[in-house]
């Protein structure tokens, strides 16, 4: 199947080639052909879903791996180009630390990578031990370590690959990466603007290392792309990441493509190459001709037995792995529907208080739980608790975010959440139910499914009230900021976008870690929100 798609695009680059020259009164052959196959933001090395429902994006690396072996064999000139992010946030990489996706990327023998901004999720000195594992080399052109200045470690701004094909061709090709301006303090960086930084490297490659062809790899937003792919000079293409969505964009500049996250797709690109020429004394530039293909990787695709070898070996580790002490509970707590799902609880306010606490940088004011998040129906004994426990607590693998908003909007989505818990004249034991910190709020149901917000408080019972224009940092999970946007009247912007944030099991650990001694108390003291008729 692999071999007859790869076929299949060659002929219809070849058809493309042609049929974009048709007309030219000085049609030349190609100086060289080469092709691409990019992707990004892959963070699981298992498919995404069930694999036997035909035709869904199920992803993953095992079944690319076919495909760039594929690449290799039938294309002396390929290239396998990674556009960053795959450090986190994962199950596994909470665990692994992002090394291993990186048995991922070698298996795929990746030629060039630039960062991601989930590079750094475990500090300077968790991606220095990823890059030290990469068989590639990292390119960086505008990332520096703040404490000397100097080019973060384990990158280099850009590398040049050499084709010299007698079938494909001879092309020299420029690469180098970029990533946007986190404007985080607290990762000991600093960033210099992409564009001013492409620039400058775009230049060198032309001007110092000579070559024909320059491919930027960036991991930024949309806009910054479109921006970036007009602004920057001397780039003929670009591969990107960070949106999480397909994308190819050629209406600003140098054309940019951009692969679903988790290998659900991929990128092979067709390129032709057409070196200057005098014909008559007449000088004609060089110019090059392009055909791109998204190649969806479904379950019927093969898979590489190797590579599931090496899965099974990183599932066997995370199962013993599951069972390492993370704290203790000091008490019985109990997380039974009945209760986390229709009133405030101790539960409750320990995910809460863990939302507000985990984000050094920004400190959230208020922060919101739903009821139906939280799993196992049963009462969990003092003693002992794992990391197997915490993970099945909350077992949904939602990603944290913080937005901005206002106090308006907070109100309107705890009003959409709540009603849910009114039944008729009974308070249901709703999904909805809004665990909280930072404020507090009385909410009285007026009939099945509607209701009334009574009070919306700062802190406490006794603090001031939630004005409509007060500013919200508000933390929660990427499930309810998906509710909260669907809310009429609501607005907010990102502060922590879900490209950026943690999984909610990761989140848990690192609160556990701040008490003492790892005990966890969860308490109810006070209340922090009633529903009531």
């Amino acid at each position: 199947m692999v071999a007859n798609y790869l076929t299949k695009l060659a002929l219809f680059a070849a058809f493309v080639a042609n049929s974009v020259s048709a007309g030219c009164t000085a049609e030349r052959d190609a100086t060289a052909h080469f092709q691409v196959l990019s992707y990004n933001d892959v963070y699981e090395m298992s498919p995404d879903s069930d694999d036997s429902q035909y035709g869904v994006l199920v992803g993953g690396p095992s079944r690319v791996i076919p495909i760039a072996k594929k690449l290799r064999q039938n294309f002396e000139n390929s290239l396998v180009l990674f556009a960053g992010d795959t450090m986190a946030p994962s199950l596994w990489s909470g665990q692994f630390k992002g090394l291993q996706m990186i048995e991922a990327h070698n298996a795929l023998g990746v030629d060039f990578a630039c960062l991601g901004n989930h590079e750094f999720d475990f500090g300077i000195e968790g991606f220095l031990n990823v890059s030290v594992a990469s068989k590639f080399p990292w390119l960086n052109a505008n990332v520096y370590e703040a404490a000397t200045g100097k080019l973060l470690r384990g990158t280099k701004p850009y590398d040049v690959k050499i084709f010299n094909s007698p079938t494909m061709g001879s092309i020299k090709i420029g690469v180098f990466g970029v990533l946007y301006d986190m404007q985080d303090t607290s990762l000991s960086l600093t960033w210099t603007n992409p564009i001013d930084a492409a620039n400058a490297v775009a230049k060198t490659l032309r001007e110092q290392e000579n070559v024909d062809f320059v491919i930027a790899l960036t991991h930024q937003n949309i806009d910054d792309d479109n921006t970036f792919s007009s602004k920057v000079k001397g780039v003929d293409l670009i591969y990107g990441g960070h949106d999480h969505t397909v994308q190819l964009q050629t209406n600003y500049g140098a054309t940019f493509l951009k692969s679903d996250t988790n290998f659900r797709s991929i990128w092979i690109s067709d390129i032709k190459y057409y070196a200057p020429v005098v014909v008559n004394t007449v000088k004609k530039n060089a110019f090059s001709k392009m055909s791109h293909k998204n190649l969806q990787i479904t379950g019927a695709m093969p898979t590489d037995p190797t590579f599931d070898g090496k899965i099974n070996e990183y599932s066997d580790k995370i199962a013993e792995l599951f069972k390492r002490k993370v704290g203790s509970l000091c008490a019985p707590t109990d997380l039974t529907k009945n209760l986390v799902r229709k009133s405030d609880c101790p539960i409750g306010h320990f995910f809460t208080d863990a939302l507000m606490n985990f984000y050094g940088k920004i400190k959230p004011n208020a922060a919101i739980m739903n009821g139906g998040g939280i799993r196992t129906e049963k009462v969990w004994p003092a003693g002992d608790i794992t990391l197997g426990d915490i993970i099945s607590w909350d077992p949904f693998g939602n990603i944290i975010t913080i937005i901005e908003t206002n106090g308006d909007s907070l109100k309107r989505f705890l009003v959409n959440q709540l009603q849910g818990n009114c039944g008729d004249n009974v308070i249901n034991a709703n999904g909805q139910y809004t665990h909280n910190a930072g404020f507090y709020f009385d909410f009285k149901c007026t009939g099945p499914s509607t209701g009334e917000l009574v009070t919306a408080k700062w802190n406490n019972i006794i603090g001031d009230d939630i004005q409509d224009t007060d500013k919200v940092t508000l933390a929660f999970s990427d499930f309810l900021k998906g509710l909260f946007n669907n809310v009429k009247g609501t607005t907010s912007k990102d502060i922590i976008s879900i490209r950026e944030g943690a999984r909610f099991e990761v989140v848990l650990e690192a609160y556990i870690k701040l008490q003492e001694g790892n005990l966890v108390c969860p308490n109810s003291n006070p209340v922090r929100g009633i529903v009531h008729f």
